[in-house]
């Protein structure tokens, strides 16, 4: 199976048997309005009895409002750090956040601003991926960074399913219809990845890797329509991001821990697998060997 995923935004079609067999492989597909807005996330069906405990603990854990609490300020946490270590890369005088996430992500994505070329018009975020909203993506930046966070999300997504928990039971975000709130809340310490994406493609002097003016369109509503072309380099840029490798906490045995090199995409299967086994009591801390 040559492929990692299937994307497919806007206009598009795919047979049951091509359904299948990525099913089969373990491959997910993802399907983008022409807003590169999550539509339909498909994974492989699990049916194990593993999986049946996950569930049921993730249940409980849901109900459990001191460990849902818990579970929220880590989450929050471990975003903020990821935050931080973004501006640092990019040079930011930026040293803390505020405590309210609302807040901090307001402080993040000016500094973010400041660091994108003024040609691409980016002053702010202006659209939320988790939902639809009025306020659609107006500028190539935003585009890039609804898509990329699709695309992410669909990765974990396929790494909530597998294990067997529900996408659809967060303790983040709020539960709504058809969002799958469980991988909106694992997203939150990784969407760097996009964003470094997204900042080295607006600050490439290389040709062949920036973003061309020529590479997107305007249409009549607004918004803004991608090349086929840039979508091809933004996915490889982006796949490049996760299979970086870095030191982190990996199980030894049944209780002892040793920092070994792992790919970033890898990283974010062993907290949804985390995630799990807190959910079970198998552990008692969720995200604390991050910051």
């Amino acid at each position: 199976m040559p492929y990692e995923k299937i994307i497919i935004s806007g206009n598009g079609y795919i047979t049951f048997d091509a359904l299948k067999s990525l099913s089969q492989n373990n491959r997910n597909v993802i399907l983008t309005d022409t807003s590169r807005n999550p539509v339909c996330l498909m994974n492989c069906v699990r049916n194990s009895l593993t999986t049946t405990k996950y569930k049921m603990g993730q249940y409980d854990t849901f109900r459990d409002e001191s460990k849902r609490k818990y579970l929220v300020k880590q989450i929050i946490s471990a975003k903020k750090e990821s935050q931080l270590k973004f501006l640092k890369m990019i040079k930011s005088n930026i040293t803390s956040l505020p405590e309210k996430e609302h807040l901090a992500s307001i402080i993040y994505f000016k500094e973010f601003a400041k660091s994108i070329p003024e040609k691409y018009q980016f002053t702010s975020r202006n659209q939320s991926f988790i939902r639809n909203s009025k306020t659609k993506a107006t500028d190539i930046i935003n585009a890039l960074l609804n898509y990329g966070y699709a695309v992410l999300s669909g990765e974990i997504s396929k790494f909530v399913c597998g294990i067997g928990l529900d996408p659809y039971y967060g303790f983040m975000h709020k539960t709504h219809t058809s969002s799958q709130s469980l991988s909106y809340d694992l997203i939150e310490p990784f969407r760097w990845m996009v964003d470094e994406t997204v900042f080295h493609m607006a600050n490439s002097d290389d040709k062949r890797r920036k973003i061309k003016l020529k590479d997107y369109a305007f249409a009549k509503n607004g918004q803004i329509v991608l090349d086929y072309r840039l979508k091809q380099r933004f996915l490889e840029k982006l796949e490049r991001n996760f299979q970086k490798e870095r030191l982190h906490p990996f199980k030894h045995g049944k209780n002892s821990k040793t920092l070994s090199m792992c790919q970033e995409i890898t990283i974010v299967k062993i907290i949804v697998q985390d995630l799990a086994d807190f959910c079970l009591c198998r552990s008692q801390s969720f995200l604390e060997d991050n910051h």
